[in-house]
């Protein structure tokens, strides 16, 4: 790299400039010494401009300065100081915290310097050799966190030598902060909050750090189960290059090809049936195509129907609880249903519209024409309505944080909608999504077996419920619903799979008018797949299935998050904090759907 050439003078001001600009202060003193980087009251010290020997050295430099200036603008030293612990190890993780509080709040909110930021962090991993690092060592938790928590927070991928060192680290530390981690995201703009959100990480890391767990260790209790697993051997490799939701290249070249050739029938403003394909499906294949996902195998996924998974005695008992448990959530929300169900059935029947220039003859009009030869409004059209031609699809998370009160009020929520729906002709799919097994289940057990090859992406088994398909009549299947209450069922959730599954469904249907509905109550978490790809990678995948569907599908999507702020992904989006509320605003967002006035 060719030297550069640097005013002293022009450069110092113009750095002082930038920090005071950021940090909207204006009573600083800097001083300039060859190995300081450091802030003393209003005394800002920094290194000379000798350490500059190339463009990289620059950006490198601006992004020690930004986070000087974040540091004045977001950090209280009064706070930190007193959540700080004594210890030395201890006080390091809570610095690298605080650290990486920074640096998100300047990445997220000032654009401008991200740029300079990465670079210092590129600069961080080169200058301790991530790369070179074969071994765990206690001594790098802080480090090691450090990255965690930068990944987390900015949900960017990291620089590649920091993902060597974290992919030594992931399946034994990841899992054990990740709660933790989710806490200081959420409280990022409160320096107190996570000063004690910090303090209850690293509290859970010294349960970790007296263990002194040796690296050879943690690698023969991962593989403790290798002897139940001879049954795998016989591995297909391309199935681990599985797409998203297909299996054989075969299967995808024809997963649409009937929808492509057939015509699909959609009913015109004057209400005529016309032919018309749909031209959008192959976008949405080659949309699908390029998620950029990957699954290590799809062997052990399991798509079933609530009255197969469950024998019907069974499923009786349980909708037995289910009526009993929601008793007051069922009296509320039939209330609302029959609101909803009136108006509907008012909207589906056609109408006569009179007063025409054409159409049928109106007889009532005939004697306007001998009194004024011009009238020509003696013709009246039958508008009939489009409701009917409706296809909803409910996709309910069946996760384990939706255990009790959520879940209980989601299915009968979902019943009784349904069968509001149907008394209205509008077809209604129920659907459910969970996985199969907790952290990785046989997937897993195969990914061990073969040495755990690095990012081996999706690495748990999949479970889809099937509750109700559109033309399942709800008196026939009415107990299907209480399965949601079955002890075992709900696991962890995989959004981003689970809802392609729903949209592949719906998408395929002959109705004009297609509405999917997601109920949920968090971001998308596995711990198996999350502890061996980056943290991120499924809020990634969901967030672009989300945008596919909404951007390139005539699909309309609608989500409802349980106590979680789900408008982050979806643009139809609403949030309530208490489960009884859910029946609720079903119903008014369905109100809202057919713009049905209150």
């Amino acid at each position: 790299m060719k030297p550069l050439y640097l005013d002293e003078e022009s450069f110092n001001k113009s750095i002082s400039s930038t920090i005071k600009s950021i940090s909207n202060k204006k009573n600083l003193y800097f001083y300039y010494k060859k190995d300081s980087t450091n802030i003393d009251g209003n005394k800002i010290y920094l290194p000379e401009i000798t350490t500059i020997k190339n463009k990289e050295d620059l950006r490198n430099f601006r992004g020690i300065a930004d986070f000087i200036a974040l540091k004045l603008k977001f950090h209280n030293e009064k706070i930190h100081n007193y959540f700080k612990p004594k210890e030395k190890i201890f006080l390091e993780l809570y610095e690298a915290l605080e650290e990486t509080r920074i640096m998100s709040l300047g990445a997220t909110s000032l654009k401008g310097i991200s740029s300079n930021l990465k670079t210092r962090l590129n600069n961080f991993c080169k200058t301790n050799q991530f790369e070179k690092i074969k071994k765990r060592k206690n001594a790098q938790i802080t480090q090691v966190v450090k990255l965690f928590s930068i990944e987390y927070f900015l949900e960017e991928d990291l620089p590649k030598p920091a993902i060597n060192l974290l992919n030594l680290w992931k399946p034994i530390i990841f899992l054990k902060i990740l709660e933790n981690l989710d806490n200081l995201k959420n409280s990022i703009h409160n320096q107190k909050l996570f000063a004690i959100e910090s303090i209850n990480l690293i509290k859970e890391l010294k349960k970790f750090i007296d263990k002194n767990l040796s690296p050879n260790k943690k690698e023969s209790i991962l593989k403790k189960n290798e002897n139940k697993q001879n049954k795998y051997e016989n591995i297909d490799k391309e199935k681990n290059k599985e797409n998203l939701f297909l299996s054989t290249t075969e299967t995808k070249n024809n997963l649409f090809k009937k929808n492509n050739e057939k015509k699909i029938p959609v009913i015109s403003d004057n209400g005529k049936f016309k032919k018309k394909s749909n031209l959008k499906l192959n976008n949405i294949v080659e949309k699908i195509k390029k998620l950029k996902y990957k699954i290590y195998t799809k062997k052990f996924d399991e798509i079933v129907k609530a009255e197969k998974f469950c024998k019907k005695n069974n499923l009786i008992k349980l909708n037995r609880q289910l009526e009993s448990e929601s008793n007051d959530i069922d009296k509320t929300i039939i209330k609302l249903a029959r609101k909803l169900q009136n108006k509907l059935l008012a909207k589906n029947y056609g109408l006569w519209k009179f007063e025409e220039e054409e159409g049928f003859l109106n007889n009532s009009k005939l004697s306007k024409i001998i009194t004024n030869i011009n009238f020509k409004k003696i013709y009246k059209n039958y508008e009939e309505k489009k409701i009917k031609d409706t296809i909803v699809t409910l996709l309910i998370d069946n996760s384990g944080s939706m255990r009790g009160r959520p879940i209980n009020t989601a299915a009968i929520s979902a019943k009784i909608i349904a069968h509001t729906l149907e008394k209205c002709s509008v077809k209604v799919e129920i659907l459910g999504f969970t996985t199969k097994e907790w952290k990785g289940g046989k997937s897993r057990e195969q990914w061990l077996k073969n040495n755990m090859p690095s990012n081996p992406g999706r690495l748990n088994d999949l479970m889809h419920i099937v509750y109700k398909t559109p033309e399942d009549l709800i008196k026939k299947i009415k107990n299907n619903f209480a399965l949601m209450l079955k002890d075992g069922l709900l696991k962890e959730n995989i959004d981003g799979e689970s809802l392609l599954w729903a949209f592949q469904r719906i998408v395929k249907r002959n109705e004009e008018r297609k509405i999917l509905m997601v109920i949920s109550d968090g971001a998308p978490v596995d711990d198996s797949t999350i502890s061996s790809n980056s943290s991120n990678y499924l809020e990634k995948h969901l967030k672009k299935v989300i945008d596919m569907i909404q951007n390139e599908s005539n699909v309309e999507i609608i989500a409802i998050g349980i106590g979680h702020d789900v408008s982050k992904y979806y643009k139809k989006a609403v949030t309530i904090h208490d489960p009884d509320q859910l029946g609720g605003v079903m119903v008014e967002k369905f109100s809202e759907l057919f713009k049905i006035k209150k």
